[in-house]
């Protein structure tokens, strides 16, 4: 009697599984065709960034920069620059996302060529002496995190100077 309950709860096991992997494998082939024809029909666009569509070179740097995963980096540069230029002071959270830009943009900068990493360093300065600044205090896990006034002009032309570098 046991062993033939334990072969039941078996064999019912054994065809649920069966019958979730062949709809696993169903409805997985679906995204992936309806993606690849997406991809196919969009391959033009792959090299288009940001809001204005700016065609961008197929330097590594800006590919990093104005392409990328999820939000562009020159757009959340772009925002930041905002948040830290006017002077208010932060949240952690939005302290931690000033210090991720900037060590995203180091990283960027170290793998660019001279000219690209000279110009990556530059819109990356105000986010590097926010950072240092709030370490330097020791006030980076506080609730309420003061800032220096930081002159992001430079940046902000450095930007600009990058896009039309990287412009195709």
């Amino acid at each position: 009697m046991r062993r033939a309950l334990t072969m039941a709860t078996v064999m019912s096991l054994a065809v649920l599984t069966g019958a979730c992997s062949a709809e696993d494998e169903d409805a997985g082939t679906t995204p992936e065709s309806s993606s690849q024809e997406e991809s196919a029909e969009n391959g033009d666009d792959a090299m288009q960034s940001g809001e204005e569509g700016m065609a961008v070179s197929d330097d590594p740097a800006c590919q990093g920069f104005f392409a990328g995963q999820g939000t562009p980096l020159a757009e959340r540069a772009a925002t930041q620059r905002d948040v830290v230029g006017s002077g208010d002071d932060l949240d952690p959270v939005a302290f931690s996302e000033v210090t991720l830009l900037s060590g995203r943009l180091m990283t960027l900068a170290e793998e660019a060529d001279e000219d690209h990493a000279a110009l990556l360093e530059r819109i990356n300065a105000p986010f590097e002496e926010v950072n240092d600044a709030v370490v330097e205090e020791g006030t980076r896990t506080e609730d309420v995190i003061a800032i220096p006034d930081v002159d992001v002009s430079d940046s902000e032309a450095a930007q600009t100077e990058l896009e039309e570098a990287c412009a195709a």
